[in-house]
This record gives C-alpha cells, structure tokens and sequence, in this order.
C-alpha cells in the first residue's frame, strides 16, 4: 500500500515543482565540407516553448545561413538528405520563427559576423503543446543560404551543409 502511495505522490510533486518540464536537449553538428566549424545547439523547455540556443563558428564572414530541425534522425553525408524535410507535425506552411503558422522547425536563419561567428536564440512558442521530448531524436541543419522565410516548402536556403542528432541532455 505504501508503494502504491508512493508511487502515486512522487510524480504529482513533480509536477508541482515544475519537475513535468523536459530537457535540456543538445546537438553538435557535423560539415564535412567544412573543416573549421564547430557547432552546437541547446533545447531546453520553458513556460513559454522551447528555447533553441545555437552557437556556430567557422562560417563565412557576414554569410547567413537558414536553420532547422528536420523530421529524421539521420545525418549521412555529405548531403543530409536523409535528414528529411522541416519537422512539421501540424502541416503547416514554411515560415519564419515569429510567424503564427510555421514548421516547428523553422528556425530562421544564422547570420555570421566579421569573424564568422553566429550566436543566435530562437523561442518557439507552440513546441508546448509537443514538449521537447517531440524534438529528441530529429536533426539539426545549417542550410548552404539564407532561408527565405516565404519560398515552400523549405525556404530556398539551398544545399545541406551541416547536421546534428538531437539528443536529450546538455552538451
């Protein structure tokens, strides 16, 4: 009987500690055509969505790149198509990060600075109702050109440079 108590009570004081929230999640991305980056994104579920946290360097000074999750698991190179499309469980259109109706992967974009760095943050606020335990197991790819924001379905950001498998915990 006590087990059984137990067993009921320590998920719901969980809860009421903020223990539901999943995270952080993380990727380390991989460019086989490009030696000298070093990538790396954070997740981690907040009250307001998901806070994606990128951190890139050994790009093209000032280039801009589009950013997204996409659907699959996979990272074979050097193409990343085995990536898939954008993750996209409500089926909506390609977008920005700020739009309403979006992919849920639609991070924007990475804009490098004069050394080649970009650091960006991107909050997606409807990855709430999914968690981001709906993130675990996708991929991350820093697309060869700036993403659009307008062109279906992906953007127009061209080829697949780099990828990483999202994984549950920190880096």
């Amino acid at each position: 009987m006590r087990f059984l108590l137990l067993s009921f009570l320590l998920p719901v004081t969980a809860m009421a500690m903020g223990g539901s929230k999943q995270g952080p999640a993380h990727a380390k991305l991989e460019a086989p055509t490009m030696k000298d980056l070093k990538a790396s994104v954070q997740m981690q579920e907040t009250d307001k969505g998901i806070k994606v946290t990128a951190d890139v360097s050994g790009l093209k000074p000032g280039a801009v790149h589009g950013f997204h999750v996409h659907e699959k698991g996979e990272c074979k190179g050097p193409d990343f198509k085995s990536a898939g499309p954008h993750f996209n469980p409500g089926n909506h259109s390609h977008s920005g990060p700020a739009a309403q109706s979006k992919h849920l992967g639609d991070l924007g974009n990475l804009v490098a600075n004069d050394k080649g760095i970009a650091k960006t943050e991107v909050l997606i606020p409807k990855a709430k109702e999914h968690g981001l335990e709906s993130f675990i197991g996708k991929a991350v790819i820093i697309h060869a050109k700036a993403d659009d924001l307008t062109t279906q379905p992906a953007g127009d950001s061209g080829d697949r440079i780099a990828c990483g498998l999202i994984r549950a915990g920190s880096i």
